[in-house]
């Protein structure tokens, strides 16, 4: 897992689902978009987790320092390479900005859902 700048504290959370028969093509995709957040945003810092007791279910997250960095992170083309990879791949379940508390805990904004899959 990537550390995370104390100072990263506006984040972007995608959570999405595939079938086993379109796992190893997801994770590819998402593999090669990881390493490409990294390399374009050096204050990025981005993680991708795997549901254990859902296997096929997986968290992307991408934590940046300002909400702007976020915002223009969001409006990429990598972004929607993302969302594009997992409607193509799997189902995109939701795309919402989250923030950390005052301790350094992820927590969401209640109300600040940018998107969700229909």
């Amino acid at each position: 897992m990537q550390q995370k700048n104390p100072e990263m504290s506006c984040g972007i959370e995608v959570a999405m689902s595939t079938s086993q028969g379109q796992r190893r093509e997801l994770i590819q995709a998402l593999e090669g978009l990881r390493k490409q957040a990294i390399s374009d945003g050096p204050e990025c810092a981005c993680d991708v987790f795997e549901d254990l007791a859902a296997p096929n279910r997986f968290l992307w997250t991408e934590w940046w320092r300002t909400t702007w960095e976020a915002d223009r992170a969001q409006a990429s083309d990598r972004f929607r390479a993302l969302l594009g990879a997992a409607q193509l791949l799997g189902t995109l379940e939701a795309v919402q900005r989250v923030s950390r508390s005052s301790a350094g805990t992820p927590t969401s904004r209640k109300g600040n859902q940018l998107d969700s899959a229909p």
